[in-house]
């Protein structure tokens, strides 16, 4: 046994930020004070996988525990033996965004007790590796996911058999080859959310009528699409791998009758890829007498009647689509298998018939994107009526192909790897700068934030009431009739602004 412990650390988030690590694919971003807590499920799947095999663990997640990094560190310092510290192995859990941040926690660690064992991991390592073996304090890189690595080391394998690490020796980095992804996920114990905080995770008051617990939860990993700007394939593969429709619900009651979850939110990139699966996990979940809400991520096309009967029957209260850019050629020309606007319609017209709501993702400023093709985008989400929208940039998530393409044009660096989000516009493309794409995204974003999202005023479909019903259908017609009418004078200033400097 080389290690009698492992220590798994969730840092805090820098100042000023809510790190939320396990969106875009794990790469994580930053979003302002007071934005809902969300944990990356790697960290409690990794705890469920090292206590299931009988391995000391305990998880610091100092994002739901509101520590500071001075509080983490006096932490570590009072856990942590100083003449024993060489046989527990503190893992720490970093992202692109948070990078440089994570690393000051892991320097300060180190200089705390210089007999710690720090390993670092996230989907973003493997393409940051320069910036991470610049750092004195980092005893160990791990690539890929970490469960099967950290329990190999902890247990003493010899380093060079371990798969899916970069270790020391003196002052070289060496690395071992890489570690497959997992394609047989009902191995996996589910998560020990019991060694996080989990009490603390709840929804916001802006979508319900209060916070409610709630917890991520993944059915399936990787995505086949292969879109060039999602950074889902890149951490978590191409290929789809999915747990079987009886293990899911186990887990599901578990969460529900264990841990007294009402909500959950389905993180797979792509839910529904296999409706026969989805049908199953809905009926096992009535069968059961399961209550509780739910949300899931999948793409419009993806979804057909039946299937969503059954969603909604299982409680079904929310479905997240990527609709990208109202066209398809936008679409085709970053690797996404184009929709149909007549398609998205249709789809999200159903769930509206079911009581689904929808949230729909545009992103403004993809490559080929022109001011007609982004108002022609931006009157199909207002078209659209989705309960929610979101507008973001195009971001070149490291890793991704449109990453690729912006180093290629001349728009990124290689060596740019942090970023806050993809709600701020950090580049421009091959019609547009980035001023003029700026000034577009803010004018998408008004629509979104006033008109259509209403900072979630008068939005909730689950309270009940004549009065408080009559007034939301109302505020409703009143938003839809000035968004059509206040774009159609954007539409004119904006052909007019453009077309005198094109």
């Amino acid at each position: 046994m080389r290690f009698t412990k492992v220590i798994i650390i969730n840092p805090p988030s820098p100042p000023g930020y809510v790190a939320n690590k396990d969106s875009m694919g794990g790469f994580g971003q930053l979003y302002p004070i007071g934005a809902t807590l969300l944990p990356p499920l790697d960290i409690p799947y990794l705890a469920g996988y090292l206590v299931d095999k009988g391995i000391s663990v305990e998880v610091i997640e100092a994002l739901g525990e509101n520590l500071t990094k001075e509080q983490l560190i006096q932490r570590i310092v009072n856990t942590v033996d100083p003449n024993g510290a060489g046989r527990i192995l503190v893992t720490v859990r970093t992202s692109a965004p948070t990078l440089d941040w994570d690393l000051s926690v892991c320097t300060a660690l180190k200089e705390a007790n210089r007999n710690l064992v720090l390993a670092i991991y996230g989907p973003v390592v493997s393409h940051v590796l320069k910036r991470l073996q610049w750092e004195p304090c980092l005893d160990y890189i791990l690539q890929g996911e970490p469960d099967e690595t950290v329990y190999e080391l902890t247990i003493g394998r010899p380093e060079e058999e371990v798969l899916g690490i970069i270790y020391r020796r003196g002052e070289t980095w060496i690395a071992s080859p890489p570690r497959p992804f997992l394609k047989e996920l009902d191995r996996l114990p589910f998560p020990k959310w019991e060694l996080l905080p989990y009490q603390r995770y709840t929804l916001p008051k802006s979508s319900i009528t209060a916070p409610v617990p709630f917890l991520p939860m993944l059915t399936s990993r990787g995505c086949p699409f292969g879109c060039h700007y999602c950074p889902y394939p890149v951490g978590q593969g191409l290929p789809w791998r999915y747990r079987s429709p009886r293990n899911v619900v186990d887990e599901i009651e578990h969460l529900v009758k264990d841990l007294g979850i009402q909500y959950i939110l389905f993180r797979d990139p792509m839910f529904s890829l296999r409706q026969k699966r989805v049908i199953e996990i809905c009926n096992e979940i009535q069968r059961r007498g399961l209550v509780f809400k739910w949300k899931c991520e999948t793409r419009p096309d993806c979804l057909n009647e039946e299937t969503l009967r059954a969603m909604a029957a299982a409680g079904c209260d929310g479905i997240n689509f990527g609709v990208e850019s109202a066209e398809v050629e936008i679409q085709a020309n970053v690797g996404r298998k184009p929709i149909s606007r007549e398609d998205i319609i249709e789809i999200v017209a159903l769930c509206r018939k079911l009581g689904i709501k929808t949230f729909c993702f545009f992103i403004i400023g993809l490559p080929g994107d022109t001011v007609q093709t982004i108002l022609e985008t931006i009157a199909f989400a207002i078209r659209l009526r989705a309960n929610w929208i979101q507008f973001t940039a195009a971001s070149p998530f490291i890793g991704t192909k449109l990453r690729d393409w912006a180093i290629s044009q001349g728009l990124t660096s290689e060596d740019e790897y942090a970023y806050i989000n993809s709600h701020e516009v950090t580049i421009g493309n091959e019609n547009l700068t980035k001023s003029q794409i700026e000034t577009l995204h803010r004018f998408a974003k008004f629509f979104e934030r006033y008109l259509i999202n209403r900072g979630g005023i008068l939005k909730d479909d689950n309270r009940k009431g004549f009065l408080y019903g009559g007034t939301r259908s109302v505020t409703n017609l009143l938003t839809d009739f000035s968004a059509r009418m206040i774009f159609t004078l954007g539409r004119s200033y904006f052909e007019r602004l453009y077309a005198r400097t094109a």
